[in-house]
C-alpha cells in the first residue's frame, strides 16, 4: 500500500513539472508594462520608448510604456517593487532610484537593492549646466558673480528632488557660496518653458532635452558635467576643467523588475536588450541624443553598480546635508 501511495505521489507529481516548465518556456504571454517614474517627455522616457520597441518585437508581445509620476518618481518606482514578480511589470530605472534613498531614508518605501532585480544597464548621457540667453553670463565664474550680486532674486528650475537635477544645483550652490531658490516643476518640458523665458534663470538639464535648444541659441550652456567635453558641445568647457570635480555627474539609464523574478526571464531580457544596443541603427540613434550606449552587461554587472551608486549618492548627500525627510 504505501509503495502505491508513494507512486501516486511521483505521478502527480511528473504531472505537474512540465505544466510549469512549459509556462514559464512561453512567458511572455500577454503585454508587458515598462513604467517610467516621471512624466513623458523626459530623457528616461525618450530611452525606454526606444528600446521598448524594439524589445517588444522580439519577445512577441507589445511593451506599453507607461508614466506614472509624482512624489520625486516614488509613486512609480513604488509601483513596481511591489508588483507581481512575474516579468510582466518593468521599471525604467536612473539616478533616483539609487539616490531616494539617501535624501529619504525615513520614509521612502521601497529599497532599491531589496526590492529589485536589476536586468540591464542601458547608457549614460552628461548634465549642463544651462542659462537662458538672455542672461548676460558667457561663463560659469561669470554665473556666479552676477548671482552673488542679486541676492534673493535668483532661482533655478527643477522638476523633483532627489534627483541629479536637484542636487547637481544645489552643490554648486553649496560649493560656490551663491543663493538659488528652487521653483519645481512637473516635468522637465514644462521647467525648460519657463527657463526659456528667464522666468527661471538656472538649470542643471540633460544633454537630450539641452541641445537643440543651445544650438537654437535660445539657452547657453556653461559647463559639462563630466570629466571630459561632450563631442555634442566641444566649445563648453568640463566641470573639471572649472575647478568643480565633485560636480562631474550623469544620468544613466537602466531596466529593472520586481525582486523574486524568475532568473530566466531577468536573462532573456537582459540579453535582448544586449542585441539592441550592439544594433548599429540604434546606436546611432542613441549617440545623435547624446548617450552613450553601454558595453555589454550581465543583471549581475548592472546589480553591482546599483549597489555603487547608493554608496556614492550616501556620500555626495551627506556632504552636502540634503536630507529631505
Amino acid at each position: 500500500m504505501r509503495r502505491l501511495i508513494v507512486n501516486a505521489m511521483l505521478c502527480a507529481l511528473a504531472a505537474l513539472l512540465p505544466s510549469s516548465v512549459g509556462a514559464e518556456a512561453a512567458w511572455p504571454t500577454k503585454p508587458i508594462h515598462f513604467i517610467v517614474p516621471f512624466p513623458a517627455g523626459g530623457q528616461l522616457d525618450v530611452v525606454a520608448r526606444l528600446v521598448a520597441d524594439r524589445v517588444g518585437v522580439a519577445l512577441g508581445q507589445p511593451i506599453i510604456v507607461e508614466v506614472k509620476p509624482g512624489a520625486d518618481g516614488n509613486i512609480g518606482t513604488d509601483f513596481v517593487a511591489k508588483a507581481a514578480p512575474d516579468g510582466y511589470t518593468w521599471l525604467a530605472a536612473s539616478p533616483p532610484t539609487t539616490i531616494q534613498p539617501s535624501v529619504r531614508p525615513k520614509t521612502l518605501r521601497y529599497d532599491p537593492i531589496r526590492d529589485f532585480a536589476p536586468v540591464a544597464f542601458i547608457g549614460t548621457s552628461p548634465f549642463l549646466f544651462v542659462v537662458p540667453a538672455s542672461i548676460p553670463v558667457q561663463t560659469l565664474a561669470q554665473f556666479v558673480a552676477y548671482a552673488k550680486a542679486r541676492p534673493g532674486q535668483m532661482s533655478y528650475a527643477g522638476s523633483a528632488r532627489g534627483t541629479v537635477v536637484h542636487l547637481a544645483s544645489e552643490m554648486l550652490k553649496h560649493d560656490t557660496g551663491i543663493a538659488m531658490e528652487m521653483i519645481g516643476y512637473k516635468g522637465q518640458p514644462d521647467a525648460i518653458a519657463d527657463l526659456l523665458t528667464a522666468r527661471v534663470q538656472f538649470m542643471t538639464l540633460g544633454l537630450i532635452l539641452a541641445e537643440p535648444y543651445i544650438k537654437a541659441g535660445k539657452l547657453r550652456a556653461l559647463a559639462v558635467l563630466d570629466s571630459t567635453r561632450s563631442s555634442h558641445l566641444p566649445d563648453v568647457p568640463s566641470i573639471v576643467e572649472l575647478g568643480h570635480p565633485d560636480l562631474v555627474m550623469s544620468t544613466w539609464f537602466g531596466l529593472a523588475m520586481p525582486h523574486g523574478t524568475a532568473q530566466p526571464i531577468v536573462d532573456r531580457v537582459n540579453a535582448e536588450v544586449m542585441k539592441v544596443l550592439a544594433s548599429p541603427d540604434i546606436a546611432a540613434k542613441l549617440a545623435a541624443m547624446g548617450i552613450d550606449p553601454a558595453k555589454a552587461n550581465t543583471p549581475a554587472d548592472f546589480g553591482t553598480f546599483m549597489r555603487n551608486d547608493v554608496a556614492r549618492w550616501k556620500k555626495v548627500v551627506k556632504a552636502a546635508n540634503l536630507e529631505l525627510d
